[in-house]
């Protein structure tokens, strides 16, 4: 028996991360599948995005979505799958999917949620975000299964009151990183040890502290360390003039990359740094171990998973009573970029680690075969 799958993910213009996940997977999939894009999106995310539509009233749009995803399901029949979002800034996107899940349901779909973003607050605590009996809640425990992005997030819905099926998935790392050839990664030069940061430009991303603890390392160590900042976010320009604040040397805002020229950011590092408040399963540290590279990192959100401290590289702590931009201590941050550094038998191992690990785990084969399986296993196939 054939499936039919319709997958409602954010447009290429509304963050990446979902976009890239399932343009990834996609050609991996046997199954029957069409895309229902949603998402507001944003102007610093390529050229995809066009200007009329990023200027559109966000009730025009929500309009416009839900009656793509009612004309869809008309045309489509089978399991409709969404992504939901659980991080604090996106909760408009999880009341959105809320009412894409109810109309699901009112054409009698299946419905599976993959929960990407996760409020990190939320976790451990007895309630779900506006309470376990608010319509947000009751909505999404309609849903036939969950899937999450790490063990934690499986437990929170649990103790919320999700009684159907939770599985515990991963992200991707798409084929163009996993073939990038970098197995004679070396040391170009090594008076210079870059560090690099990729992903969205903004303060919850931890980018703030980075260039406190990049401050650090040029007060040791004058022109031993140079940093990369790749992409575009709300906060590039706080953090641009962050930097000349701290009067820094050896950066370079590289902008959004993609492509031959994202995998280049990678190569051309010896470590990846990130620092984030808050996270479901990011992509960038995924292909960052795919590309051989030690992290210095968070182990927010799903990270906690699949980072162990010496062996996927270094994790640093976080004190969350602080405020934004100041939950790490810049002087820890510094001393384990500085302890990569000086250990180049140690860095090569954790990187050759890290790349057989993301092969192992996030190829899109692999993690396109494991989602067919849980969509067989909620339809009873």
């Amino acid at each position: 028996m054939s499936i039919q799958v319709l997958i409602v993910r954010d447009r290429a213009a509304s963050g990446g991360g979902i976009f890239n996940y399932y343009q990834a997977i996609s050609g991996h999939l046997v199954v029957l599948h069409r895309f229902v894009d949603v998402g507001r999106p944003y102007g610093y995310y390529g050229a995809e995005c066009r200007t009329w539509f990023v200027r559109m009233p966000t009730v025009m749009r929500l309009i416009f979505d839900w009656l793509n995803l009612v004309l869809k399901m008309f045309a489509w029949h089978g399991l409709v799958h969404l992504n939901a979002c659980l991080d604090p800034v996106e909760l408009r996107s999880l009341r959105r999917d809320a009412v894409n899940l109810c109309l699901a349901k009112l054409f009698r779909r299946p419905v599976i949620v993959f929960w990407r973003g996760w409020d990190n607050l939320a976790c451990g605590t007895p309630e779900f975000p506006g309470g376990n009996r608010g319509w947000i809640s009751r909505v999404y425990r309609w849903a036939d299964a969950h899937i999450v992005l790490a063990s934690d997030f499986r437990d929170d819905l649990r103790r919320w009151g999700f009684t159907r099926p939770v599985y515990v998935e991963t992200t991707v790392v798409a084929d163009s990183i996993l073939d990038a050839n970098v197995k004679f990664r070396s040391i170009r030069n090594s008076r210079v040890f870059r560090m690099l940061f990729l992903s969205r430009v903004e303060v919850s991303k931890g980018v703030l502290e980075l260039l406190d603890a990049f401050s650090v390392l040029n007060q040791h160590s004058p022109g031993r360390y140079h940093l990369t900042i790749a992409g575009d976010g709300p906060d590039l320009e706080l953090v641009r003039r962050r930097a000349v604040d701290l009067g820094l040397v050896n950066i370079e805002f590289a902008g959004y990359v993609e492509g031959r020229r994202k995998i280049g950011c990678y190569a051309e590092a010896d470590a990846f740094a990130f620092l984030s408040y808050t996270e479901g399963m990011p992509n960038a540290v995924l292909e960052a171990m795919a590309m051989g590279l030690p992290l210095v990192s968070s182990d927010a959100g799903g990270l906690k998973d699949i980072l162990e401290e010496g062996v996927t590289g270094y994790i640093v702590a976080q004190d969350r009573s602080k405020k934004v931009g100041e939950r790490f201590e810049p002087d820890v941050v510094a001393e384990r970029i500085e302890q990569l550094a000086a250990l180049d038998g140690v860095r090569r191992r954790i990187g050759g680690h890290n790349q057989e690990f993301a092969h192992e785990r996030f190829s899109a084969a692999k993690v396109a075969l494991r989602l067919e399986a849980i969509y067989r296993e909620v339809l009873g196939l």
